[in-house]
């Protein structure tokens, strides 16, 4: 029998259980630990004034505090966006969220991806003001944070911020390609829709960390 030590358990539970992310870039509304899984991790009143970013190729930054977790981003254009409602847009009658950027998987750590705002089917042009929220599922529930831009045509990030290694842009290279392909689309499709795989995962992380517990108790 192997047998786990307290110290281990209780890390493990606590790594399960204080999973959370930040946006470091562009800045976040506001950070609340708490508040995260609350719409906009729970500041719902638009920044002003609005950070600048660029119409195209504008670099998003994340700070991913747990193991695997899927992300992707959503836009309003709205100029206090409060709802779901706000992510919003209606063609034909149909009414859909508006996706920045779509699903892909991070490790632990800093990881960052670029959007290019041009080139959405939003009609975004210099000067449009939007509301980017960044969702984040790393298998328990969903968080959130959110950014209030403003984009400009010929506005440069900071050099620091300049993103070469696109977290988003090798996921998908790495799951349309390689024998590996069909089940990482699998999981990745899951995580968007309801974390199910990912909240398997943590359950089985917490189970295990009960049941030494309750060996070394």
């Amino acid at each position: 029998m192997v047998l786990t030590s307290p110290l281990f358990a209780w890390s493990l539970l606590a790594s399960v259980a204080c999973a959370h992310f930040t946006l470091d870039y562009p800045l976040t509304r506001g950070f609340d630990e708490d508040k995260e899984p609350q719409f906009c991790g729970g500041f719902d009143t638009a920044s002003n004034p609005r950070q600048p970013a660029p119409l195209n190729g504008a670099s998003i930054w994340i700070n991913s505090h747990h193991p695997i977790a899927t992300v992707d981003a959503f836009l309003s254009t709205k100029p206090d966006p409060k709802t779901w409602d706000d992510f919003n847009s209606t063609t034909n009658g149909t009414s859909s969220i508006m996706m920045a950027s779509d699903f892909f998987q991070v490790a632990d750590g800093v990881s960052c991806w670029n959007i290019d705002f041009s080139a959405l089917p939003y009609n975004l042009t210099n000067g449009s003001q939007i509301t980017l929220q960044i969702q984040y599922n790393g298998g328990d529930n969903p968080l959130y944070q959110c950014t209030d831009l403003v984009l400009l045509a010929n506005y440069t990030i900071p050099s620091n911020y300049t993103c070469s290694k696109d977290a988003a842009a090798e996921f998908t290279k790495t799951r349309s390609s390689g024998p590996s392909a069909t089940s990482q689309a699998g999981t990745a499709s899951s995580g968007k829709a309801s974390g199910a795989s990912q909240i398997a995962a943590s359950g089985g992380m917490f189970a295990l960390a009960v049941a030494a517990l309750a060996i070394t108790l």
